[in-house]
């Protein structure tokens, strides 16, 4: 009597290159779900943000968290005055750190004295905002807040399904070394819809 084996990954997933994503709910961060998910549908895709962390250095940037009893609200204290920084976006499959997507070293000064440059990040740029109070370089010591309703604006028109990570990372100079300073870490799951 022979005994069937089930493959690990199905057909599809091997199509579209997802090796993340069998259904079993692996997770290697090992984010806490606290709250809700939050669930978000564009076009033929259903994202689903499982989890957020924030990070920060505790030197130009003393804090950064969510805002007590609010669902999309951050909060970050700059300590010392910021000339100038670089943004780091990558995306990667969850369960095999695979990047999908990268960007290094895009000057934030430049950016936010002129966001359409950067016709996706822009777009994603005015929804983290809150009351249209946008940044301007310097960044001045003081407390800011970010929405977190942009998230889902930052994926392309085609997204493989599965579960992936998201990092966005603010580094600043330090004696000639580029240094975090703040993070941002969605965990999210993409579902295709019929």
């Amino acid at each position: 009597m022979s005994r069937i084996i089930q493959p690990r990954y199905r057909f599809r997933d091997l199509l579209l290159g997802d090796f993340s994503f069998n259904d079993d709910g692996e997770s290697s961060w090992g984010a806490r779900k606290t709250e809700p998910q939050d669930v978000f549908i564009k076009g033929r895709y259903k994202f689903i943000l499982e989890s957020l962390q924030t990070n920060c250095d505790h030197d130009y940037v003393t804090y950064f968290h969510k805002v007590p009893d609010s669902r999309i609200l951050y909060t970050f204290r700059v300590a010392k005055t910021a000339p100038a920084f670089t943004i780091d976006i990558h995306v990667r499959v969850l369960k095999t750190q695979r990047v999908l997507y990268k960007i290094e070293n895009l000057n934030g000064c430049q950016f936010l004295n002129n966001p359409v440059m950067h016709k996706v990040f822009g777009t994603i740029y005015r929804q983290l905002v809150v009351n249209g109070t946008f940044f301007s370089c310097p960044i001045k010591p003081q407390v800011y807040f970010l929405k977190n309703e942009g998230s889902y604006a930052m994926l392309p028109g085609f997204h493989p399904a599965g579960r992936y990570q998201l990092t966005m990372r603010v580094k600043m100079t330090k004696q000639n070394d580029p240094q975090m300073v703040m993070e941002m870490l969605w965990i999210y799951n993409i579902v295709h819809m019929k």
